[in-house]
């Protein structure tokens, strides 16, 4: 994952930014679209998203969505993302 850029949430997208000039790298829109707000969190082992209830893990790389889960039984409300903080040493 590059350490050069940015991930931008908006209206059910995610955008990849680069920081040296703020060129796009590209752009995915999520399907769900019961919801504007997008949460993200990026972690070592992928980008996650979420957006109208479901959660999405994308290819930092490209975009691709790689999996999603509708969350059941859940609703269509906003998710919010926390990961466990990686204490190995490097």
């Amino acid at each position: 994952m590059a350490k050069n850029d940015l991930f931008v949430a908006i209206k059910n997208t995610v955008v990849r930014i680069r920081k040296t000039d703020g060129t796009e790298v590209w752009r995915t829109n999520l399907p769900r679209r019961t919801s504007q707000l997008v949460t993200l969190a990026v972690e070592p082992d992928g980008l996650y998203a979420s957006s109208g209830g479901e959660l999405y893990r994308l290819d930092p790389d490209t975009g691709s969505i790689l999996w999603t889960n509708e969350l059941p039984k859940l609703g269509r409300g906003t998710v919010l993302i926390a990961a466990t903080p990686d204490t190995s040493e490097n």
